[in-house]
């Protein structure tokens, strides 16, 4: 089975994924970090419990797998591709993991609240990741009966996500709005407005691979459905900011040599360090997204970045210890093996 960043999406150039999470906790049970290694047993049990009970309506597609029987390597390569956050991978003991194959779906149990449901889908498709989502909470909802109340709505132990307990954001690749500078100008101007627009790979004014999250940050007083309208508004402004600068900057035979040399570098390298490799997987993706590379989808270089990432690429090959050098040439022959010109008739 594919993984849901395998698969096309709507307005996929730009919007890399979408992603609705609901913070949910137990009636009448301490948050977890209030509960000692046989209290958050005691809520695993009751999870597996009920997961596979023959009454439950919990779907069977899902997987049930506690964290502490994992390798460190196999958790750093999880919380790479954002199927658990990284605290899960320092402190997997009394944690657990319900997930589909295609890690489109998952419920984190035992974090910062007993469950984090978590659904993921290519491109602009936030209203169809929140029905999915919507779903399962009510399943879960039914099954083990979610703390509420009547004024503050869903109980979390982080105060800001007091009401729908949801957050909901989309991944986005900025590259000509991170070239003008215009990206931490967007970001001082969302503030006020309760949106937080920040890189996922590391901080500052330039983010790595000119990936940004834009996510909403206030979940009370607000409905499910004014939090989705309002994040999907403001992305489509940012997308046709990002189109128009795209737009600019291709017709630039400076820039469309910038992007034939990286594609070039990028297919042949035998060496290939991390910060090397999103800076090329930038630029390449922007060159697909404006029609001056050609034989590449974005969707294989949205895989490449999952794969390529440091534990992720141990794991694909061998899963034992490596010296930067044999990283950097790993990460090199599975860019080379991904690239690969189709061969062509004499």
């Amino acid at each position: 089975m594919r993984c849901w960043y395998e698969i096309a999406g709507p307005e996929r150039g730009t919007v890399i994924s979408s992603r609705v999470c609901f913070s949910r906790n137990l009636r009448g049970v301490p948050f977890p970090p209030k509960l000692n290694f046989r209290g958050k047993k005691a809520v695993l049990d009751q999870v597996q419990k009920t997961v596979f009970s023959e009454k439950s309506s919990i779907p069977r597609y899902f997987s049930f797998t506690e964290l502490s029987g994992m390798k460190s390597g196999q958790l750093l390569a999880l919380a790479e591709r954002g199927v658990i956050p990284p605290d899960f991978v320092e402190q997997p003991d009394g944690r657990a993991l319900l997930a589909t194959e295609d890690e489109s779906c998952s419920v984190m149990i035992n974090g910062e609240d007993h469950f984090l449901i978590q659904v993921r889908q290519a491109g602009l498709a936030l209203k169809e990741a929140y029905r999915r989502a919507d779903k399962l909470d009510t399943i879960l909802d039914e099954s083990f009966s979610f703390a509420f109340d009547d004024q503050l709505g869903f109980l979390t132990r982080n105060p800001a996500l007091l009401g729908t307990g949801m957050t909901v954001s989309f991944n986005l690749h900025l590259p000509a709005l991170t070239e003008t500078g215009a990206v931490a100008r967007i970001a001082s101007n969302l503030r006020p407005l309760g949106i937080s627009l920040r890189s996922t790979l590391g901080f500052g004014a330039r983010p790595r691979g000119a990936v940004c999250r834009l996510s909403n940050q206030m979940t009370l007083g607000i409905s499910e459905q004014e939090a989705i309208t309002n994040l999907c508004g403001i992305a489509g402004q940012i997308i046709a900011q990002e189109r128009a600068e795209r737009n600019k900057l291709a017709r630039s035979i400076s820039i469309q040599d910038t992007v034939g040399r990286s594609l070039g570098i990028f297919r042949s390298a035998r060496l290939l360090s991390y910060d090397e490799f999103l800076n090329f997987a930038s630029i390449v993706r922007f060159g697909i997204a404006t029609g001056l590379v050609h034989e590449i989808g974005v969707e294989t270089i949205d895989l490449l970045a999952m794969r390529a990432q440091p534990a992720n690429l141990a794991l694909a090959f061998g899963g034992g210890a490596q010296s930067p050098e044999e990283e950097c040439a790993a990460r090199a022959e599975l860019v080379r093996k991904t690239l690969a010109s189709p061969a062509k008739d004499p």
